[in-house]
């Protein structure tokens, strides 16, 4: 078996790099291209478009449409897998002796194939999805409520399948801690990112940031909770929030509130909004997974907030300022606003930040533990 060449098979297609499943597939691919292995990507599709530019980094790159039927809510399965299954994906695994590196539990709907037994399969836990799935729940109400609750229920029970993997990715060590329960052989691979050049640290301006996926009611939800309670209480503090699709009633609350929203931002928009955020202020409503954004606020000058459900089972508290009250989020912001930074001294705190997290690295090392380098 040639070592250097991997299937790899993503629960969305990963380009744009735009939300934090997708940053996390795409930079692992970039890095394993640039580490010379020859990648077969299949990608489910629904609504994202199927970019040439994967093509730079895979030999091979294939699209299959996630089929949503009625009868799939009412499968044993969890709707998220049994939507992403394909005769043709099937037939192209098992077509050669190449190992197998599913991302998310999303895309083990093939683990239960008897062929498959034959190859090496990998899988990504992107989080502990029945978890995820449970706050989901907590969060909605109404039909998605049910089908939150449903699929909660369906990923708890189905999450057995992972014991038929030859390896799992965790993302963090929390994770692995849970996962090893299931299968010995769990390995943590933190979450693949850009690397960031170091050339210039950009000054930060005196604005507070919370940014997201605004249309993903985790994130929706913190930022409610910062407009109902902790942004009353500044005292001539600007703050923007800023992520894709928020909601018309976010939109409303956030201007009586005399907060700048900046909806559907372009890329190089959002990464300068990041880049010269003076406090970025993250809450998060779930202790469950990695959160990307965290990551992409530590590597600016600025000073990053967070709750301790936004660092449970990681290292990255070390970085941060946590507070978990309204009334210590605001006092941190107030203490921290208007603070002169030190660049010289921040950019050396990144550069070891960074090197403790280089994708590279990481996805080197976990591949040499599983013998494929």
């Amino acid at each position: 078996m040639n070592n250097k060449v991997v299937h790899i098979v993503s629960l969305d297609v990963p380009f744009p790099p735009d939300y934090g499943g997708m940053i996390d597939v795409f930079y692992r691919i970039k890095a394993l291209h640039e580490l010379g292995f020859s990648i077969h990507l299949h990608c489910f599709t629904y609504g994202r478009a199927r970019p040439v530019e994967l093509e730079r980094y895979c030999s091979e790159v294939h699209f299959y449409e996630r089929k949503k039927r009625i009868s799939d809510f009412f499968s044993p399965r969890p709707f998220v897998v049994q939507t992403r299954r394909s005769d043709d994906l099937l037939k192209r695994l098992l077509a050669d002796e190449h190992p197998v590196l599913l991302e998310g539990l999303h895309c083990c709907w093939y683990l239960e194939h008897p062929e498959m037994r034959k190859k090496m399969t990998i899988v990504r836990t992107h989080n502990v999805e029945h978890d995820y799935y449970q706050e989901l729940m907590k969060m909605a109400s109404g039909f998605k409520k049910l089908f939150f609750r449903s699929e909660y229920k369906k990923l708890k029970r189905y999450e057995s399948i992972l014991s038929k993997a030859n390896y799992l990715f965790a993302i963090k060590e929390g994770d692995a801690v849970h996962f090893k329960t299931i299968n010995n052989n769990t390995y943590v691979l933190p979450a693949s990112l850009p690397q960031l050049k170091q050339h210039v640290i950009a000054e930060p301006k005196a604005y507070c940031l919370f940014h997201g996926n605004l249309s993903v009611e985790e994130n929706d939800a913190s930022a409610r909770w910062l407009l109902d309670h902790v942004i009353p209480h500044l005292n001539n503090v600007l703050f923007v929030i800023a992520g894709k699709n928020p909601a018309r009633e976010l939109v409303q609350t956030a201007k009586q509130r005399g907060v700048k929203i900046v909806a559907n931002p372009s890329e190089a928009n959002m990464n300068q909004l990041i880049a010269e955020a003076r406090i970025h202020v993250l809450p998060s409503t779930q202790a469950t997974g990695l959160k990307l954004k965290l990551l992409a606020a530590l590597q600016t000058a600025g000073t990053v907030i967070v709750n301790s459900n936004m660092i449970q089972g990681n290292d990255l508290g070390d970085y941060c300022i946590v507070a978990d009250s309204a009334e210590e989020f605001v006092v941190a912001i107030q203490q921290e606003v208007n603070k002169p930074i030190d660049l010289a001294d921040r950019k050396s705190q990144i550069e070891a930040f960074l090197t403790q997290h280089n994708t590279q690295d990481a996805v080197a090392r976990v591949f040499r533990e599983i013998h494929l380098i």
